[in-house]
């Protein structure tokens, strides 16, 4: 059976990087007495898999990690046995049972959405009329460098929304392995129409969720425990 973990990263388990993570919820899944699947080999491994690393840093409510357990586990006991053995900085938020043919999370991701608070010294009506500006372009061409050489991006087809809300920047922006934008390019954006350099403004940027290719929350597949 194949589950689907929706959980967070706050205070210090911001600045702990993935693989860390990893290993810290393959103590969490025996800590809360759940039965894993192994992997077959030299070297068997719980067969555990995440959606897309987190950037140090950064805090997150819409992370998300698949597991295989044995079958006839309970998902209700699942859940609570996990909210149960996790720290309050690493908190579980749900869990789903996958179908039996779904996509893994690493392989589904296509989008995420990002919640930037804005600057203090960021002037509100100045970010909306920035925002605005940006997103009326057709093309917003960037360099890129690669491993070999630099090219040109348009980055415009990976902005797929950005509203300002509340004092807040929240955007939708496409992630994964096909085509990946991180929000600070947005908010260097944002900067610079205002005639600033990214590093006038420092912000507060969290991760909200993450999508699949039709920008479907990850944590909508399934059945809820």
């Amino acid at each position: 059976m194949n589950i689907r973990v929706r959980f967070g990263k706050e205070g210090m388990m911001r600045y702990i990087g993935h693989l860390d993570v990893l290993r810290t919820f393959q103590k969490i899944f025996r800590r809360a007495g759940i039965p894993m699947v192994f992997s077959k080999g030299y070297s068997p491994h719980p067969v555990m898999s995440f959606a897309l690393p987190l950037g140090l840093g950064l805090s997150s409510e819409g992370e998300y990690l698949d597991a295989a357990v044995e079958d006839g586990s309970d998902p209700k006991a699942m859940l609570a046995a996990l909210q149960a053995a996790t720290a309050a900085e690493l908190p579980v938020y749900a869990l789903r049972v996958l179908p039996e043919k779904a996509e893994n999370a690493m392989a589904a991701v296509g989008g995420a959405v990002w919640k930037a608070t804005l600057p203090a010294n960021m002037p509100l009506e100045g970010a909306k009329t920035a925002l605005k500006a940006i997103l009326a372009r057709e093309a917003i061409i960037l360099p890129k460098k690669t491993k070999t050489r630099e090219i040109e991006l348009d980055i415009r087809p990976m902005i797929h929304s950005a509203a300002i809300e509340d004092g807040a920047l929240v955007m939708m922006l496409a992630a994964g392995s096909k085509a990946n934008l991180a929000p600070d390019m947005v908010l260097g954006l944002i900067a610079k129409e205002l005639g600033e350099e990214p590093e006038t403004f420092s912000w507060q940027i969290r991760r909200m969720d993450l999508l699949d290719h039709e920008l479907r929350s990850l944590g909508a597949y399934g059945e809820e425990a």
